[in-house]
């Protein structure tokens, strides 16, 4: 598996801290995907007393794993804090019980702590996929799954083509193909990974609507090489030009290559316990 270029997580953390209050407006792929990924837990037989929700935004898992598990505790971790303040709420839980502002490659957690992690387009913003699947495994309980979509390399291809007819420097992050996230599942000790994929392909009527779709939902360019500076408005019309015109009966295509991931703990992990000192709730 190759080496993932460096995220600037300061970046990434106030990209969607500035995209939280209107994060669900233009997140109709990511909300469609949560729903098929919710599905999928209609195949396990469960009964989990903890559950994880990995990259929780605004809490759509969290939503679907406490209707799916009514007695089961559900806490959504996240990098943006304010993507947290979303989260719905139960009357009897704290806040803190609720929702977790860390980075999900060091998990405050005890181990062996979730019967359950869930991780909804949250795994394409790791750039140590071994760290984080390692710290999956050290949280989870023998037994438990880890179900999770990620983006796969063939995703944003429109975006990449506009970019290279303008600019060389990569504009689009690399995303790990199924093969190498399946690798790196079981090198982190987690067992009988099974991947699978799908192309989801959205249409925009025009340029401005298809940008204003990746802005609102965080995205952006975050690797810790990119440019230094802005791109300069010669640039940015030849790359707006080069996106139109990809058209097709006058709609513009943005494909996502959706990874589905599935994987169960084993009780055991590469990662060294106790290593951040906070347990689970409950």
């Amino acid at each position: 598996m190759s080496a993932l270029p460096s995220f600037d997580l300061r970046r990434v953390r106030d990209r969607f801290n500035r995209a939280a209050a209107d994060y669900d407006r233009h997140a109709a792929v990511q909300h469609e995907i949560g729903r098929r990924l919710d599905e999928r837990f209609g195949w396990l037989k469960l009964d989990p007393q903890r559950i994880l929700d990995l990259g929780s935004g605004t809490g759509q898992m969290v939503r679907a794993m406490r209707e799916r598990y009514p007695h089961a505790d559900v806490v959504g971790l996240d990098l943006a804090d304010r993507m947290l303040h979303h989260l719905p709420r139960r009357r009897w839980w704290s806040p803190h019980r609720a929702a977790v502002a860390a980075d999900m490659h060091a998990l405050p957690f005890a181990g062996g702590s979730m019967d359950v992690v869930v991780s909804n387009f949250a795994v394409q913003w790791s750039d140590r996929p071994a760290a984080l699947f390692g710290e999956v495994a050290r949280v989870s309980a023998s037994g438990a799954p880890f179900v999770f979509t990620t983006l796969g390399p063939d995703s944003l291809q429109e975006i990449r083509r506009a970019w290279a007819e303008v600019d060389p420097t990569p504009h689009v992050h690399q995303f790990l193909d199924m093969h190498d996230l399946g690798d790196a599942l079981v090198s982190a000790m987690l067992a009988d990974p099974v991947m699978d994929r799908e192309t989801v392909t959205v249409t925009y009527p025009t340029v401005d609507a298809l940008l204003a779709d990746l802005r609102g939902v965080g995205v952006g360019n975050t690797q810790a090489g990119r440019a230094a500076g802005m791109t300069g408005p010669k640039a940015w019309r030849r790359f707006r030009e080069a996106l139109a015109a990809q058209a097709v009966d006058g709609c513009i295509p943005l494909s996502y290559e959706i990874v589905y991931g599935l994987a169960w703990g084993t009780g055991v992990s590469p990662m060294a316990d106790g290593a951040h000192g906070i347990v689970a709730a409950g």
